[in-house]
Order: structure tokens, then C-alpha cells, then sequence
């Protein structure tokens, strides 16, 4: 990596949103290093010149080895709809919404935005796809609000209103957390972007905004 690469490699701008895009990315040549070595180390002949190699390029742009920074994530979340029907070939199966279909050189992935089936090739009824997706989503916040406090400790509910401990004074937690809903909601609203789903796009960004 040249220094002119570490020196102007780009910013948070730099990376496209996609359905699947859930982590704050702010390098390209961190996100391209980790990237690289997650591959490599498959390999278990070569895991010493690698681990070799992963020093010596973190430490290039300042990173430190055993860092947050430097731990690989799947930067594609992960959101399957299950029996999912394709009405020209009958087939019936589980599909990961996030992953993009694979297209020719010629076509653009705006354009041509669209679920297939992996059998057939046939689209799927998007309408029929977004709104399933709004009535998870919305069986998902009704959930949320009227979920049980419980004890982090013994995993019991809480009965005392308005207590911020458990009766054995441990902290109380939710079973869906705010954090866990509003991520899968930012992959909803990413999703419906993509695909061009005004109903789920109006009803993730209304919640995103109120939740």
C-alpha cells in the first residue's frame, strides 16, 4: 500500500449504500486490508506469513493488531423472509433479502432491482414481499412496546412498576433491545430504498424517526 493510498483513501462517503450496509465504515483501506486477510486465512498452510502480513499492513495506517478496528465483520447484514413463492416455477424456499443478485456486465443494479427466483430467474412479487415485511415490522414494534422487564440475573419478570432493579437488585433488561430493532428497521429502510418500497420505506422511516 503507498503512502499516497493511506493518505487519500477516502472517507465514510466513499462506500455505497446498499440493502444489505449495516456497520459505520469510515476507511476503505482498513475495511480493503481486513477484507483481504479474512480470506487468506482460510488457508491454514500460509496462517504464519499472514499473521506477518496483517502486523505489517495495520501498522502502515496506524492500526493497532488486536484492536476493535481491526476485527473482521460481514459488512452484508443478514434478513431472511421465509417461504417465499415464485409463481412460475412453484418453488417455495427461504430467501436473504440483502443479497444482491448477480448481474450481466451490461445491466445496471438500479434499474434492474428486483428479487429473482434462483431456480427460474422470475422476479418476485415485490408487492407481496413488501408487504409481508410491513407486517413483520410491525408485529416487531408491537412486540417491542409491550415486552416484560427481566432480571439480568435470574432471567425472571419483573412485576414492580415503574423499578429500575429486580427484586434481587440486579439491572433489568428487555428481550428486544432499542438497538437490535432499530438495526433490523435500518435494513428495512435500506431495502425498500433499493427496491423502491414507498409503503415500507414511509413506514421504516416513520419509526426510525419515533422509536
Amino acid at each position: 500500500i503507498g503512502s499516497s493510498e493511506i493518505q487519500d483513501g477516502g472517507g465514510p462517503e466513499s462506500f455505497p449504500i446498499l440493502p444489505g450496509s449495516h456497520l459505520n465504515l469510515s476507511s476503505p483501506v482498513l475495511e480493503f486490508i481486513k477484507n483481504v486477510i479474512v480470506v487468506l486465512e482460510l488457508d491454514p498452510d500460509v496462517d504464519t506469513e499472514v499473521q506477518h502480513l496483517k502486523k505489517s499492513l495495520l501498522a502502515q495506517i496506524g492500526v493497532q493488531e488486536y484492536s476493535t478496528q481491526a476485527k473482521w465483520q460481514n459488512p452484508c447484514a443478514c434478513f431472511i423472509l421465509p417461504d417465499v413463492f415464485c409463481s412460475e416455477c412453484q418453488e417455495c424456499r427461504d430467501v436473504d433479502l440483502c443479497i444482491l443478485p448477480p448481474l450481466d456486465e451490461e445491466e445496471d443494479q438500479e434499474s434492474n432491482a428486483a428479487w429473482t427466483c434462483d431456480d427460474c430467474g422470475t422476479p418476485y412479487n415485490s408487492e407481496a414481499i413488501e408487504r409481508r415485511l410491513v407486517e413483520v415490522i410491525q408485529r416487531k414494534c408491537v412486540r417491542y412496546q409491550l415486552q416484560d422487564l427481566r432480571c439480568v440475573k435470574t432471567g425472571q419478570v419483573s412485576t414492580r412498576l415503574l423499578s429500575r432493579q429486580s427484586v434481587t437488585s440486579q439491572k433489568l433488561q428487555l428481550d428486544i433491545s432499542r438497538k437490535d430493532l432499530m438495526s433490523e428497521l435500518q435494513i428495512l429502510n435500506n431495502l425498500a430504498h433499493h427496491y423502491r418500497l414507498e409503503w415500507l420505506h414511509e413506514t421504516t422511516t416513520d419509526l426510525l424517526h419515533t422509536i
